[in-house]
């Protein structure tokens, strides 16, 4: 089995007009996949001929020079790329899939396609259930073309997602130890499971695409509304994961006066909770004894990580 910390996120979308058909070329072929990127343009103003990768890698460089523009940085991703680092890409139906490098990045000129390089891989759909973090790293705003996972728990859910789907031991997959889930969820999905605990256990529904007003110093998860028609509520919910941080009851003063019920989890610890009314603390063996009895109507992307932690 191997080891490897090279986790990225890519989008597969070149400046071409036919991104199905750039999807079907790098996953949906039978015989061969890849992850692509583009500026398949230099490939008709560059003098020297573009054999290799690095070819292409000093064509793109030379003409962002020309043109005053900056280097992307999927060109030193590709360029770093070695055999048995991983990928997650996404198709045009949503759905995610994990990819292993099979060797470095090579030249490669497609022109209707806008395809200036790629990366052979072997590809797995994993599905629309990835973990909050892999999700969000695709709808960032100014995200760029591709980014690195830093998270240890991504990248040994990564190789632990590449392991099943494949039906091989590729990676030896290092267990997170310590603690108990909720020790170790990522923060994107301690907020989904707080935010599961709110709706099941006290009876409201998350607006949709709601976002909360906020104070100068707090940012609010979402909003809820109570499914009691005979008692209708307001609720916002804050977050924060690790250990040691805090949250403070009398920051969400505003909230308060405005009507909200407020809902605050912080594993670290809550401040000034009797200070302030119709402000709930929610109980970390609460909800880890609330995880325990309802995982099984609990999204994947929060239950799939217990067969990452010790």
């Amino acid at each position: 089995m191997v080891k490897t910390n090279n986790v990225v996120r890519i989008h597969l979308k070149t400046d071409t007009q036919n991104r199905d058909e750039l999807i079907d070329f790098c996953l949906h072929n039978p015989t061969a996949q890849y992850v692509a990127i583009g500026w398949s343009c230099v490939y008709d103003v560059t003098l020297s001929p573009i054999v290799t990768f690095e070819d292409h890698y000093q064509a793109v460089q030379m003409w962002n020079k020309n043109g005053n523009h900056r280097m992307n940085s999927v060109f030193n991703k590709f360029r770093t790329t070695k055999e048995n680092d991983l990928f997650w890409t996404r198709d045009v139906d949503g759905m995610y899939w994990i990819c292993r490098a099979k060797g470095s990045a090579e030249a490669y000129y497609d022109d209707e396609l806008d395809i200036g390089a790629r990366v052979p891989v072997e590809a797995y759909k994993y599905g629309t259930e990835v973990p909050g973090q892999i999700k969000a790293a695709f709808t960032r705003s100014n995200g760029g073309t591709a980014e690195t996972f830093r998270d240890e728990a991504v990248i040994a859910f990564s190789q632990y997602a590449f392991n099943k789907l494949s039906g091989r031991d590729v990676y030896d997959v290092a267990k997170i130890k310590g603690g108990n889930i909720l020790d170790n969820l990522p923060d994107f999905d301690l907020e989904e499971l707080v935010i599961s605990y709110i709706q099941i256990k006290d009876d409201y529904y998350v607006l949709s695409n709601s976002i909360a007003k906020k104070s100068t110093t707090t940012k609010i998860e979402c909003e809820f509304m109570s499914r009691d028609k005979n008692n209708p509520k307001r609720a916002v919910v804050q977050v924060k994961g690790g250990k040691t941080k805090r949250l403070d009851a009398m920051d969400f003063k505003e909230f308060v006066n405005d009507g909200y019920i407020v809902y605050l989890y912080a594993h670290g610890r809550v401040d000034n909770v009797g200070k302030i009314a119709n402000v709930v603390e929610i109980d970390p063996a609460e909800l880890l004894s609330f995880y325990q009895e309802y995982k099984s109507v609990l999204p994947d992307s929060i239950t799939q990580w217990e067969s990452l932690f010790e």
